[in-house]
């Protein structure tokens, strides 16, 4: 089979039109319209090209370290740490320095924009209830868990359309921004080809439904197309446990399908070299709501333990996409409520009074099952019952001891499954995005094949690769839409002097 970016088209030559800028961006999901409101601001001429009829944005926090807001709260995020730990989960295979370059200029970056939403009558707020919760900075190392979540939002007497994802919010105001400084937005309009005069990139060839134009770039483009989670083909190749999710989330539809990537081979660059980093959450589960995440004892469909449950998304869902059958049931007993507090007592400080009500309605509906016995749990979720009991008691006795010794669950998150009824739920895991992207150094410069930068070539968002690589960790929250803004902004602002972001000339 020959992909498609292994499919290299001839070159466009016949265009009906043209249009020059000083810098092009390729996308207008939010790494794409923050770069170009930065490099705007900055007083650079802006052309984005978008395949869609506006900008798109999609996810909840915007991670950043030791922003305004930390700054308020009184709260203080080593960046040394911060960055060894997300460098740690990807087994050195990232770029350290994209990595370091994020943390140590995301919060100058957040405070910027923090102001900007404020001034515009939004609010931001760390995600202290959910994903930035303080008593994780206390757990082992693989656990640990920064404050870096920061959530935009609009007032409840706000006029704005609301959105389920606020990552939306900022890439409103940025977009607002952008407009106000004369970005020029190619809407219903794809990218084709890069286009180049000898090793450099000056533009790219678009279609529309006039037909072919070109777009010359005077400093640079930037590609900011995405991932690849909509793309069947790269996913078989490069990320196949994305094929066994339960839900893809397609964000959007038909916009992660790696044509830009391809654009980027066929222009001489190359992918990266590192396996992606599929951001895949456990939605649904545990009762009530995708938000009350816990630990519980976990079997597959033979009805034995597998995995360690802590509630920490790339550990729980790595293991459950390689389950026998991809099966998982989540067990627990009775005193739900008391060891969800236990496991987390910010978290779940005040629990809905009617919880139990509706844990009993999902028992109704069959999203939950519910037994007298552990024996008769078995049954219901279709595991052998001899071995569901030896795995609950072998459990049981880990718990009573306080120490995981076969998965190495902190105590605080185990849970004992002794009182009847007993309950069960699927784990399910749900694809929100694949980052997986081209290959660039250190300024996000895109590399040819001889790991050389491409003059006037960049890549931003989920088009940069070696950022994550094995496992997407949530050591720091939100840094996958964090650093789209972080790198975006410093992309843009540094090319619009003509500079790279390590202040050297932009070749």
């Amino acid at each position: 089979m020959t992909h498609l970016w292994q499919q290299k088209p001839e070159p466009i030559t016949d265009f009906v039109g043209e249009e020059s800028a000083d810098i092009v961006i390729v996308g207008a999901g939010i790494s794409g319209v923050i770069a170009a409101q930065s490099a705007a601001e900055e007083g650079a001429s802006v052309i984005v090209i978008e395949k869609f009829d506006k900008p798109v944005a999609h996810g909840v926090d915007v991670g950043a370290v030791n922003s305004v807001l930390h700054e308020r709260l009184g709260i203080h995020v080593d960046p040394v740490e911060a960055a060894r730990l997300m460098y740690a989960w990807s087994q050195q295979q990232a770029n350290y320095h994209l990595i370091r370059t994020f943390i140590d200029n995301s919060g100058e970056v957040m405070s910027y924009y923090v102001k900007m939403a404020e001034d515009a009558g939004f609010t931001v707020r760390l995600n202290t209830d959910h994903t930035a919760r303080a008593d994780w900075f206390d757990l082992d190392e693989r656990f640990r868990m920064f404050q870096t979540a920061h959530v935009f939002d609009v007032p409840e007497d706000s006029d704005e359309e609301r959105n389920m994802w606020n990552a939306d919010y900022l890439l409103r105001i940025a977009y607002r921004d952008s407009l106000a400084h004369g970005v020029k937005y190619l809407f219903n309009t794809k990218a084709e080809q890069i286009l180049k005069d000898g090793d450099r990139v000056v533009g790219v060839a678009v279609s529309d439904a006039d037909g072919f134009k070109r777009i010359s770039a005077k400093t640079a483009v930037v590609m900011a197309t995405g991932g690849i989670s909509d793309a069947p083909d790269m996913l078989e190749c490069f990320c196949r446990e994305a094929l066994y999710v339960d839900k893809n989330m397609y964000f959007p539809k038909g916009g992660n399908l790696g044509e830009g990537h391809a654009m980027v081979v066929w222009a001489g660059g190359q992918l990266s070299r590192s396996y992606p980093a599929p951001i895949i959450h456990p939605i649904n589960f545990t009762p009530v709501s995708p938000g009350l995440n816990s630990s519980w004892l976990t079997v597959d469909r033979k009805g034995k333990r597998f995995m360690n449950e802590t509630a920490y998304e790339p550990i729980v869902t790595n293991a459950r996409l390689n389950a026998p059958g991809q099966v998982a049931w989540a067990i627990w007993d009775a005193d739900y409520m008391e060891h969800y507090q236990k496991m987390e007592p910010l978290k779940f400080a005040a629990l809905p009074d009617d919880l139990p009500e509706q844990v009993e309605q999902a028992v109704e509906e069959g999203v939950y099952k519910k037994a007298d016995t552990i024996e008769e749990l078995a049954e219901q979720i279709g595991v052998p019952a001899d071995n569901l009991v030896k795995t609950v008691a072998r459990y049981n006795e880990v718990v009573a001891a306080g120490d995981d010794v076969d998965f190495g669950v902190p105590e605080r998150f185990l849970s004992p499954c002794v009182k009847p009824p007993f309950y069960a739920n699927g784990i399910r895991a749900e694809l929100l995005a694949v980052p997986f992207g081209v290959r660039v150094d250190d300024n996000s410069q895109i590399l040819d094949t001889d790991d050389e930068p491409m003059p006037g070539f960049y890549a931003v968002g989920n088009m940069q690769g070696d950022f994550f690589t094995n496992s997407y960790p949530v050591t720091c929250p939100g840094s996958s839409n964090g650093r789209s803004v972080t790198w975006g902004r410093l992309i843009g602002l540094a090319l619009a002097k003509g500079e790279n972001v390590d202040g050297t000339p932009a070749a």
